[in-house]
């Protein structure tokens, strides 16, 4: 199918603007037809509507180099005689984790098949009418780093935007998006889910106001990045005018404040009736001693006990109170490739932030009004319009506010909207405060947040979503650790309002505040629309202990809400492909979904990243540039994961000239030493491994293992150009390694510092990444094993379920079962007990949790933890397959202690079942399995004593 479709847009000046949107329509009649095809894409979002029927959203992620669009079959949306389509299209005009965004632009093109086998063609071109989506505000901060701005919709501007003829932009393959293919991914679903349970009505209140200004945006217009090594150099400033003394509180977490030249630790100012100037910087840029963590924008809370007004110091009639000081002699972006705050490089960097540093503090001190304001800072200082430069940041009214009263009293029929019916919730308004009902759905859903209300005109409704809430009823909030602000906003039109939301959320918990309420309201459907990839339960697994079911129920239910059109790490945080994450996602999805085509995308969009690193980027399509090592490796084992799965010869052919390119880039980061070192970020696990530093052992570790897996796979295909290579480069990372070997300690070092000093600590991990990885000399295979099995005194453990994958497979190699079963009840229990309905980002009570017992986790729904769902199959049921392309497996299950367990494994050739039960001394077993598939039936010392049957017949 050849795309002759246009890239369109509303015309305008820019097509590189913050938060763009329009709606684009097409009219056009059919007479009788038989099949009807979409081929959909956008930059950056688009939602597809026919005949008023919400069809699908998309496009899937992509490179611009190798950007997709979906296809979709549109047969029974469409009608004999007059059809409509909408298309709503949204331009992110920002850096994210899920996309590189170009400029502004839709395309769209229908092929309809009509009588006598000729097809109606429909494209997008100037014919189209397009208008901006005036209901979608502009200027909202972004949700989270890694994702787009918030959503802010008000009904009250639908409509407002003329209809005019699209404006033609590109050819399809003229534009900056290059290699047009179609998405290699399952569309995702649509399934509409209810609350299960009422919680509460309260009234709730929010006090003072939040300023937040784009910070970087402000600097460097246009520029399309998430990098965290930027030096947001700049500041804001505004004239407080107040007619009675009053109490003043201003506080940020990433701003300096002062007011007339005073700066108060505790942010509390005493104002005299008058106007007073307040001043703000960003309060530092990252040197060679830290990071800001990706801070695009900035915010100043405000509290006064007295009315106050704003004006602008520059003009004290402009519409924007706040004036903009721009410090671009100090300011700079720099990618993440070289993770050199920590080892300390770029003196340069170093001295613009300190030169920084001491402009903004003799500033703070010498501006005390508006003279000295334009003084010391009038070359700096300029006026900008209220739309650019403040943004309409609604999501602290909900994360600062407090509970005044209960609004039972308040609240008609609140269990109505747990069920989709005719029956309403019709809420009044209170005297005291906002009125906030809390819902909860049960588990950790996905989605899309619903609306149907009737209300007057102007009433904000905010939806929230909440992973988790403490045992003595605290909110764990969002934006505790990594900004995210999970959440929605829409203000109400008069009379009947609908609305879907753009963007896909998470969360269990769901908290509706209702504002600016007058008169009483009446609320039918408030819901989530369930959106992930359309798994199929493939693999299964009971027993008679019900809580390793429960276990491996909510691992799978956490790697389904982490399945999109790629694997992502959670879907409530980043919604990103972490590509660490994604390979032990895809290894825990074989057998569970049969998820063949997910595990390729992800593969295949990793392997694009070659084109711009020399290494496998870490986390991708994205607008940040960093490498996490060890992902680079994995990317590379994972494609020997997906042939041992699939058998796929073909794919591995295609792939291998990256594998090779991938190495090659490892290969100019490996020291005279033979061990991979790099000023990169050296990540493995959250635990207290000695790895801010360039040579960090696991690095070399995990490149053994993705050489071992290129050597098979060019075994497979039949290269052997690359052979002595490959063994020469894997001979040197494991004569090094071994070098390092230290007897005293009975382990590996953690790292080589960067002074030349071996690091006085020691990790489990490089133990069982030996044994994994068949490195440790054969004089220490004991030792490492036994490490493996229980670290020494003073080791560092396993800090995160992300790592324990690895140390499970080590575990599995040396025969060690029990062990990996005695973890998995040590670890995942605790979760039950918590009332998880989804595994945790890190194990309970981590050094890396938020707030200890109260908050046991940042992220309570990530699927890089979801091993116990892979193992429980491998280890209690004993399904493991033993050759490439699901051939042949062995089934020798693990009683622990268990009197029945039954269950299922998913494999390319079909599902392999097996059922087994103790009676007395008898032990059943029941195996059944396509007959393409040869299983073999291995006893193991569990079964000692025991007299086994198996299919029938009996085992000696």
């Amino acid at each position: 199918m050849k795309l002759t479709a246009k890239w369109i847009w509303k015309k305008q000046k820019e097509y590189n603007t913050y938060n763009d949107s329009i709606v684009a329509r097409k009219k056009f009649n059919l007479s009788a037809f038989t099949q009807a095809n979409a081929y959909v894409t956008a930059d950056s979002f688009y939602r597809l509507k026919i005949n008023d029927q919400w069809v699908n959203d998309g496009p899937s992620r992509a490179w611009p180099e190798h950007y997709k669009y979906d296809v979709i079959d549109v047969t029974s949306y469409l009608k004999p005689g007059e059809n409509e389509i909408e298309i709503t299209a949204r331009y992110f005009g920002c850096g994210d984790f899920h996309r590189v965004c170009q400029q502004a632009g839709l395309l769209a093109q229908f092929e309809v098949k009509i009588a006598k086998g000729k097809t109606k063609t429909i494209i997008t071109d100037s014919s189209w009418g397009v208008a901006p989506l005036t209901g979608l505000i502009k200027n909202t901060p972004k949700l989270s780093v890694q994702q787009s701005p918030y959503e802010l919709y008000d009904a009250r501007l639908e409509g407002k935007g003329r209809f005019t003829k699209a404006v033609e932009l590109f050819d399809a393959k003229d534009g900056p998006w290059k290699g047009l293919v179609q998405r290699d991914v399952k569309l995702l679903t649509k399934d509409p889910v209810n609350f299960k349970k009422f919680m509460s009505a309260s009234v709730v209140k929010h006090e003072g106001e939040n300023y937040c200004f784009p910070a970087v945006r402000l600097l460097f217009p246009g520029v399309i990045e998430t990098q965290s090594y930027t030096g947001a150099a700049c500041g804001f400033a505004t004239v407080i005018k107040v007619a009675k003394k009053c109490t003043f509180k201003a506080w940020s977490r990433t701003l300096k404040i002062a007011v007339a030249g005073k700066t108060k630790t505790n942010g509390v100012y005493h104002l005299e009736p008058g106007v007073h100037i307040l001043l703000t910087f960003v309060s530092k840029l990252p040197d060679q001693h830290g990071q800001e963590n990706h801070e695009k924008e900035r915010s100043l809370r405000v509290i006064c006990s007295e009315k106050y007004t704003l004006k602008n110091p520059l003009e004290a009639k402009h519409e924007n109170p706040w004036a903009f000081v721009g410090l671009n002699q100090f300011a700079y972006i720099q990618d993440d490739l070289d993770w050199s705050w920590t080892i300390q490089k770029h003196p340069e960097l170093a001295e613009k932030a300190n030169d920084y540093d001491k402009l903004t503090k003799l500033a703070l001190k010498r501006v005390v009004d508006v003279a000295s304001f334009k003084e010391v800072l009038g070359e700096f200082a300029i006026c900008k319009s209220s739309e650019e430069m403040v943004l309409e940041d609604h999501f602290w009214k909900f994360s600062d506010r407090k509970e005044i009263e209960d609004a039972s009293s308040l609240i008609t029929n609140p269990e109505s909207l747990m069920y989709d019916n005719s029956e309403w919730t019709i809420v009044k308004p209170s005297k005291n405060g906002d009125i906030e009902l809390a819902y909860d759905f049960g588990e950790q859903r996905m989605g899309y947040f619903q609306l149907e209300m009737l209300s007057e005109a102007g009433v904000e409704v905010q939806f929230s979503g909440i992973e988790h809430i403490a045992k003595d009823g605290g909110i764990q909030h969002t934006n505790m650790i990594t900004t995210s602000f999970n959440g929605m906003n829409y203000i109400s039109k008069d009379g009947l309002n609908k609305f879907t939301s753009l963007k896909r959320r998470s969360g269990r918990y769901i908290y509706i505040s209702i504002r600016n309420q007058k008169k009483p309201l009446k609320i039918r459907l408030a819901r989530m629309i369930e959106s992930t990839y359309p798994v199929e339960y493939l693999g299964s697994f009971n027993c008679s202990d019900a809580r390793l079911d429960k276990i491996w129920d909510i691992s799978t239910r956490t790697l389904k809400l982490c399945m999109e059109d790629t694997f992502t790490d959670c879907p409530l945080y980043e919604q990103t492909l972490w590509v660490g994450d994604a390979r032990n996602e895809a290894l825990f999805a074989y057998p569970i979904f049969g998820a063949n085509d997910i595990a390729k995308s992800c593969i295949d969009i990793a392997g694009q990243s070659l084109e711009r690193y020399s290494m496998v980027g870490c986390q991708l399509p994205s607008a940040w540039d960093t490498i996490i090592p060890i992902w680079s490796a994995l990317w590379g084992i994972s494609i020997w994961d997906y042939y041992w799965q699939t058998g796929d010869i073909s794919f591995v052919k295609k792939r291998f000239r990256l594998v090779i390119k991938n190495l090659k880039g490892a290969q100019n980061y490996i020291e005279d030493s033979g061990l991979f070192s790099a000023t990169m970020w050296n990540l493995f696990d959250w635990a207290g491994i000695d790895q801010d530093q360039k040579n960090v052992l696991h690095n070399s570790l995990f490149f053994v293992g993705a050489i071992d897996a290129a050597l098979k796979c060019a075994k497979v295909i039949g290269d052997k150009s690359n052979d002595k290579w490959l063994k020469g480069m894997r001979r040197g990372l494991v004569n090094g390694l071994n070098a390092l070997w230290d007897d005293k300690k009975k382990s590996y070092p953690d790292s080589i510092r960067d002074d030349g000093s071996i690091s006085p600590k020691t990790c489990q991990h490089t133990s069982f990444l030996s044994v994994l990885y068949d490195v440790a000399d054969k004089n220490n295979i004991k030792q490492v094993q036994a490490n493996t099995l229980k670290p020494l005194k003073g080791m560092t453990g396993v800090g995160s379920p992300f790592a324990i994958l690895y140390l499970y497979e080590a575990l599995e190699k040396i025969g060690a079962d029990d062990v990996t079963m005695k973890s998995i009840y040590d670890n995942y229990l605790p979760m039950l007990e918590a009332d998880a309905t989804t595994v945790w980002e890190t194990f309970p009570n981590s050094p890396w949790a938020p707030d200890g017992t109260r908050f046991p986790t940042r992220s309570h729904c990530h699927a890089w933890s979801s091993a116990p769902a892979y193992f429980l199959n491998r280890i209690i049921l004993g399904i493991r397959q033993t050759a490439p392309g699901a051939k042949t497996f062995t089934v020798s299950p693990q009683l622990n202690s268990l009197k029945w367990a039954s269950g299922s494994t998913a494999s390319v050739n079909g599902v392999i079942d097996v059922r087994w039960e103790i009676n007395g001394e008898n032990l059943e077993v029941m195996i059944n399995s396509p007959e393409s598939v040869k299983c073999k039936f291995v006893k193991n010392d569990t079964m000692k004593g025991l007299k086994i049957c198996v299919n029938g017949k009996k085992v000696k």
